[in-house]
Order: structure tokens, then C-alpha cells, then sequence
């Protein structure tokens, strides 16, 4: 490995030992990159494409998997074309012209189309690493800040239809939808500038500490086997060399989880 690639910066994750990215800045100009405008002039299409896809049928999004994330169960819903570089095939389908937009999009890393219901919260939290940039694009938007918005850090954001804005999620944030109206939106991630080419170190790694977490759940012989830090770590690696392996054979990650 080259030195110049050794002495470049180390994307943040959870888990780490080096500690929270406190003092990273937690939004981003959109002018700055030149990709923006062209998925900002297409953003009807999206909004076209997911409005004929649901047709009223709230089985094609689902119900984001941690209920307690939100104030009301079920409330934030999702369709997720990509997540951390994987692909689903089912959404794909489902939104082949937003897939065609979002695959013009450099080093982008996660797709989702989200529907947050009226009189809804999402609680603060932080993200799972700092080595993206979070773009939302609004979609259908009910109203503006303070009614509907989203909050980084001292920064709060109104949602605007065809408009993207940029963050860090590695910070706090919050999201709420105070109307009576859904509020659907576009998110996604591209790789930081100072992290292009780590996209498979940092996926396998979220992909990994995921899944170790949603076994030692479910698992009361893992959790006491895994009980001391050495053995969490341990297993821990191990998820990291399994999601590094999916990713080279290209296989599906949903018939894993």
C-alpha cells in the first residue's frame, strides 16, 4: 500500500475508539457541486414516479426497522434503492427512472425515498459514520420550518420541492412533520471529496457493527459467548470480512438480513 494512500484521513464509524467527529463542519454547500443542478431539474420525474408507484398503497414503503426512532410507530417509512453501496433489486424496479437520475450522481453511496406522516417525529440521534455527505431533496413538502423541518446541530432546514440541501448526519439531528399532510423527500449519500475510494472499507464496517448489533439482540447464547469487549471486537471484525465479501462476489445483501 502506498504511503500516500496511509497517510490519507481516516473516515469515523461507530465503534471507534478514536471518539465522536465533534469539531467537523455539519453542513455542506450544494454550489459546490456541479452534479446538483442536473438532479435538481429532474426532481418532478422522482416526485411523478413515486406518486404513481404508491397509488395510496402504504405496503410499498416500509416502516423504518427501529420503531422507536419516531414519536408515533411506523410513522417514517422508506423505499431504499441503495444502502451502503448495496442494491435492491425490488426498488430498482419499482423506480427504474429515479434509479437512471440517481446513478448519474458521483460516488453516491445510498438512495432511499422517505415518507415521514403528519404529527410525526424523529428523534435526535447521530449517524453511523462521518465519510458521507447527506443530501435531501423535497418531494412534497406541507409547509416550512418550524411547522416541517429537519435540525443539525444549531442549524435547522426547510424542505424545499426540487431544492437539495447538505449535511453531515454524523452529528445530531432531528426531523419532524407537524402538519397534517405527508411529507415525502429524496435522501441520499455521496462520498465525501476526502474519502473517494473508501466507499467499501467504511460500508463494510457500518454494514458489520449493523448486524452485529441486531444478533447480540436477538441472540441471548451470542451475547453471553461475545459477553467481554475482546470477544465483541472479535466479532465485530468478523462481520467486517463477511460484508467485505459480499460486496467482492456481489451478492444480495437482503438475504442476509
Amino acid at each position: 500500500m502506498s504511503a500516500m494512500f496511509e497517510q490519507r484521513p481516516r473516515p469515523w464509524t461507530t465503534y471507534d475508539n478514536r471518539g465522536h467527529p465533534v469539531h467537523e463542519p455539519h453542513v455542506y454547500d450544494p454550489s459546490k457541486f456541479d452534479w446538483v443542478p442536473k438532479i435538481e431539474a429532474q426532481w418532478h420525474t422522482i416526485r411523478d414516479e413515486l406518486l404513481s408507484a404508491i397509488g395510496g398503497r402504504d405496503s410499498v414503503l416500509l416502516s423504518y426497522p427501529d420503531p422507536n426512532m419516531t414519536n408515533r410507530k411506523g410513522a417514517w417509512k422508506t423505499a431504499g434503492l441503495m444502502y451502503w453501496t448495496f442494491q435492491s433489486d425490488r426498488y430498482i424496479a419499482m423506480f427504474p427512472k429515479t434509479w437512471a437520475i440517481l446513478q448519474t450522481i458521483p460516488h453516491l453511496t445510498s438512495a432511499s425515498l422517505l415518507l415521514l406522516e403528519p404529527n410525526s417525529t424523529i428523534k435526535p440521534h447521530h449517524g453511523d459514520a462521518n465519510a458521507m455527505i447527506r443530501c435531501h431533496m423535497g418531494l412534497i413538502v406541507p409547509a416550512p420550518a418550524p411547522r416541517c423541518g429537519l435540525r443539525v446541530k444549531e442549524t435547522t432546514f426547510s424542505w424545499e420541492e426540487g431544492r437539495i440541501f447538505m449535511f453531515n448526519d454524523a452529528h445530531e439531528h432531528t426531523a419532524w412533520n407537524n402538519t397534517d399532510q405527508d411529507r415525502y423527500i429524496l435522501s441520499f449519500d455521496v462520498m465525501r471529496p476526502e474519502f473517494v475510494g473508501m466507499e467499501k472499507w467504511v460500508s463494510s464496517r457500518v454494514l458489520g457493527n449493523i448486524y452485529v448489533d441486531v444478533m447480540l439482540t436477538r441472540h441471548t447464547q451470542l451475547r453471553r459467548l461475545f459477553a467481554n469487549k475482546w470477544g465483541e471486537a472479535v466479532l465485530r471484525r468478523l462481520a467486517y470480512s463477511m460484508f467485505r465479501t459480499l460486496m467482492f462476489l456481489r451478492l444480495p445483501l437482503y438475504d442476509l438480513l
